[in-house]
Order: structure tokens, then C-alpha cells, then sequence
């Protein structure tokens, strides 16, 4: 993003607050209204020179509000933190947010390759032989900048009602994606709906373009994300799966690609038995492991793709991957949960993206449920209905009754069996999207 032109957040934060009772009414508005409504005091606060000022502070309080918020206290009234149970709430939900868009780089390479994956994955179920796969795409990171600037005015600058799931979602809403098949060479060209478009899709007021652009010109000319970005480093996740585990497993016996649903209690509908039968399913027929897969075949195409997707998590395990999981079906551990989702039960085909089942990783399937309102609970208080997930940090399985979990756990495991206690599990929660 090149040089700093002007001011950090942090250095806008401490000048802003010796500007006195115009910020501190500003201030006002965002705790009292769980940061709703700050914006359009700020505009009434501050004259058209110190617009700019008022747009600062917004990223502050939007952008990287965890900092701002550990740090209000201290600038304001002297406090080293705060014991407000909303004030806390409120920074915790900012973290997770603050996380989204410092890596929607990340999450933008994975929705891309979920839908790259689905693409060709409907091509090799149709008999289409594929051997190359190109994905041309044109997202730079002045997207990442728009896409902080809208969100943030579409949801008001209300961190009560913003998530990780809405900012994702809201991300993938701009992808637009074109394939074709030449000879044997699969192009995906992705592309990005422009700003402007984006905004009168979202029917925004001129007033809200008009704050958005300028949002967005003041998050480009400050660095704030370069300079606050370490606030935001999360775990990157590990592409090979939970390969530190040392504890027993179970893995299943058969080798079967074909999809059965005759088990199942309600195949219209998406419900805990179905989802633990599906799991179990997967679990007996040796399903693999491979990153950013949902219970696809792996061809030697897509294959290929992943390697060049991810060159490390793949990459490093090529060898094993091509002895034991090429031709055969394979998820990664929320890709587990989402094929379920994503399965027509007509067909039985997983068709990216359907049935109201989101592409989420597991970190945010779970915090989607606690935000959503769903059930959930630690792992010492798991009751007993088969199809629950399981979370922790980083990892997901599915719940199957009896004191056992179905999880596709790493690459060199693939989907297993294992016992609920002693894995490490922290919660277990009601998926999104699943019946209760």
C-alpha cells in the first residue's frame, strides 16, 4: 500500500481526543448504540475541513476497533481496560471482524478455490476429461480496502449486527466466474464486481456512497492496515490437517466413492441424522484428506490445481496424497460438514454453495452458530444427539453419538473415528443450517 501519507489511526485517535466534546459525543453515540449511529454524529460533529478527521476516527473504531477499544478507556478516562460486560462483548466481536478483513486474502483464495473445485468437479461427474485447470482472476488488494469501506457503511458501523459470516458472504457476493472447456483445459476466469456497481446493488443512498468513498480513500492514503495488521495475526491454518495428533483412531475398512443415502431418515431436508449418517458414511467408505476438498473425486486435474493452490500444506505431502487419495473421495474437516450441506439428494451430487449451507472454514461455522443464537455449549456438557459439531481452534468433526466423533482430521489420516474425550475438543454447537 506504499507510504504512509498521513496520520496513523493511532495517531488520529490521540489528536482526535484533544479535540474535546466533539469527539467525546461522538464517542457517546458509538457506546451507547453499540458503535450504531457513530458515523452520522461524527458528520453532525465536525465541519466539512475536519470530515476527514470523522472518517478517521470511524476507522479506528471500525477497522481495528479491537485496538481502540482496549484503548478508549485508557485515553479517555485513564482506565488501563474495561469491565463493561457490552464494552467487552463488543471487543471481542471487533477482533473477529478486525481478523475477516486483514485476511480476506486468504479467504478470498478459498472461496476461489471452493468454487474452482465445484467447477471442475461437475465436469469429471458429466465425463468430461480434464486435464489442466487455469484460474485467471483479477482481485488486487485495493479490493480488500473497498470491501472494509462497504461493508462497514452497509451494516451501519454496527458491530452488534456485523460477523465474520456477513463480511465473508458479502465478499463472495463479488465473485463472478466464467469456464470453459478446450480440449482438455479447464479456464476459470474469476472477476469482481466494480465498487460503484457493488454499491447500487446494495442500494445505497448517496449519502452512504459518499461516506463509503471517502472511508476508503482515508483507509488507502493512512496504512492503518499496515500498521495495526499485527493486532489482527491469527493462526494460519494448517493445510495438512491436525497432523500433531498421536492419540488412537479408527479408520473404515471399504473403499467406495458412491454416495448412499438409503440410511437416511429425511434426504429432503437437512437434519443431525442425516448429517452424522453421511459422516459415518464417509468415515466406512476410507474417504481422504485433502484441503479445500468437500467430498469431491480427487482427479489428477484437480490434483494438480491444489498443488499449485497450496504448496505447502498440499504440496509437502504430493507423495502420499498421490499413493492414497488420488481417485478416491476426499474432504477436508468443515469440507466434511459442508458437502453434507451441499448434497442433492436428487442427484447425488455436492453442488457448491447450496441448500442455505455457507462456506464457511471451521473457526467461523462456529463462531456463526454462537452469533446466530444456536445452541452450543463445552465439550463436558455435550448432550447426546448425534450430528452436533465439534469445534477447536482451528478444526471441526461431527458428533455421532456414544462418545464418538467422525472427523477428516489431516492428510495422513483422512476421515476417522475417535473418541470425544481426550481429542481436545472445546465446544460442540448446532450447525448452521442443519435441523435440530
Amino acid at each position: 500500500m506504499g507510504e504512509n501519507n498521513g496520520r496513523t489511526g493511532g495517531q488520529i485517535a490521540i489528536n482526535a481526543a484533544r479535540a474535546g466534546k466533539a469527539l467525546a459525543n461522538i464517542m457517546k453515540s458509538a457506546a451507547a448504540g453499540g458503535v450504531q449511529g457513530a458515523a452520522v454524529a461524527a458528520a453532525k460533529e465536525f465541519v466539512p475541513e475536519l470530515v476527514k478527521l470523522a472518517i478517521g476516527i470511524m476507522i479506528v473504531l471500525i477497522v481495528i476497533p479491537i485496538v481502540v477499544m482496549s484503548a478508549v478507556p485508557n485515553i479517555f478516562f485513564g482506565f488501563k481496560s474495561s469491565s463493561v460486560p457490552e464494552v467487552s462483548s463488543m471487543t471481542g466481536k471487533a477482533a473477529d471482524i478486525g481478523s475477516t478483513y486483514f485476511n480476506i486474502e486468504q479467504f478470498e483464495d478459498t472461496e476461489i478455490d471452493s468454487v474452482v473445485t465445484s467447477i471442475a468437479s461437475d465436469y469429471a461427474e458429466n465425463g468430461a476429461e480434464i486435464e489442466e485447470i487455469i484460474v485467471e482472476n483479477d482481485f488486487t488488494e485495493e479490493d480488500l480496502l473497498w470491501l472494509i469501506a462497504i461493508s462497514s457503511v452497509s451494516n451501519e458501523q454496527d458491530l452488534n449486527i456485523m460477523s465474520t459470516g456477513g463480511v465473508q458472504q458479502m465478499s463472495a457476493s463479488r465473485l463472478l466466474y466464467d469456464d470453459r472447456l478446450e480440449g482438455t483445459t479447464l479456464t476459470v476466469t474469476i472477476t469482481r464486481i466494480e465498487p460503484e456497481t457493488w454499491m447500487e446493488q446494495l442500494g445505497f443512498t448517496d449519502e452512504a456512497k459518499t461516506w463509503t468513498r471517502a472511508l476508503h480513500e482515508t483507509i488507502l492514503k493512512s496504512s492503518v492496515l499496515e500498521k495495526y495488521a499485527d493486532q489482527y495475526e491469527t493462526t494460519r491454518p494448517s493445510y495438512s490437517g491436525d497432523t500433531g495428533y498421536s492419540g488412537s483412531y479408527e479408520r473404515g475398512e471399504d473403499y467406495d466413492n458412491m454416495i448412499d443415502i438409503s440410511g437416511f431418515t429425511h434426504p429432503e431436508t437437512k437434519n443431525a441424522h442425516d448429517l452424522a449418517a453421511y459422516a459415518i458414511q464417509a468415515w466406512e467408505n476410507g474417504w481422504g484428506y485433502v484441503w479445500g476438498s468437500y467430498g469431491n473425486v480427487l482427479t489428477p486435474a484437480l490434483f494438480e490445481y491444489k498443488l499449485r493452490q497450496y504448496p505447502d500444506g498440499v504440496g509437502n505431502y504430493e507423495s502420499f496424497i498421490r499413493e492414497n487419495w488420488l481417485g478416491r473421495r476426499t474432504a477436508d474437516c468443515i469440507g466434511l460438514i459442508k458437502g453434507y450441506g451441499w448434497l442433492d439428494a436428487e442427484t447425488l451430487t455436492i453442488q457448491y454453495g447450496t441448500n442455505g449451507m455457507p462456506d464457511y472454514g471451521a473457526n467461523q461455522m462456529h463462531s456463526s452458530a454462537i452469533q446466530s443464537g444456536l445452541a452450543h455449549g463445552s465439550i463436558a456438557t455435550i448432550p447426546e444427539i448425534p450430528g452436533l459439531g465439534l469445534w477447536k481452534n482451528g478444526h471441526a468433526g461431527v458428533y455421532i453419538g456414544g462418545g464418538y466423533a467422525i472427523e477428516a482430521m489431516g492428510t495422513k489420516y483422512g476421515v476417522v473415528k475417535t473418541e470425544v474425550a481426550g481429542r481436545g475438543w472445546e465446544e460442540w454447537y448446532e450447525i448452521p443450517s442443519i435441523e435440530y
